[in-house]
């Protein structure tokens, strides 16, 4: 099965997984110009996953984890001091959940445009997902299984973003 037919299986909307096509400059005449990589909060309370979903994506083109929380309340305190273009969380933290994460920069009054919201979880089961769906999460995906899956997810979107500022 592929990773665009893992994902439509997920009850999200499609998007093609597998388009790779980031190029980190632009030439405008003589000058080129540095495309800024793509900032993300990664929210994940074991530190273990949390160092290697460092590592990975770190090691993408145009995608930086500009900051780490494991639990909801230093999530909210980094969302709150500075702009994040995705998110990736984890459902269940050291202390609260990715759920109220989300719900946080959702309130009035938030001041940073609505990140990419991507879940991570051990806990997929069908009510988690539902609820996902409900806030406006745009992945969502079983650590055990679509670990993969999810750093392809993360590519897409970095690739997206660097050819938005084209």
């Amino acid at each position: 099965m592929s990773a665009n037919d893992q994902y439509k299986m997920s009850g999200f909307n499609n998007k093609n997984l597998t388009n790779k096509s980031a190029q980190s400059t632009s030439d405008l005449g003589d000058v080129k110009r540095k495309i800024e990589p793509m900032k993300m909060l990664l929210v994940e309370d074991s530190t273990l996953l949390r160092e290697v979903l460092f590592e990975t994506i770190n090691n993408l083109n145009q995608v930086a984890v500009v900051g780490t929380a494991d639990t909801q309340l230093r999530a909210m305190e980094l969302l709150n001091v500075e702009q994040y273009d995705i998110l990736l969380l984890d459902i269940e933290l050291a202390q609260g959940n990715g759920f109220e994460v989300i719900r946080h920069i959702q309130k009035a009054g938030y001041p940073f445009p609505q990140p990419i919201l991507m879940m991570l979880t051990n806990h997929a089961h069908p009510h988690y997902r539902s609820l996902a769906n409900s806030l406006g999460v745009h992945y969502f995906f079983d650590k055990s299984m679509d670990f993969d899956l999810a750093i392809e997810a993360i590519e897409l979107e970095a690739d997206r973003f660097s050819n938005a500022q084209h």
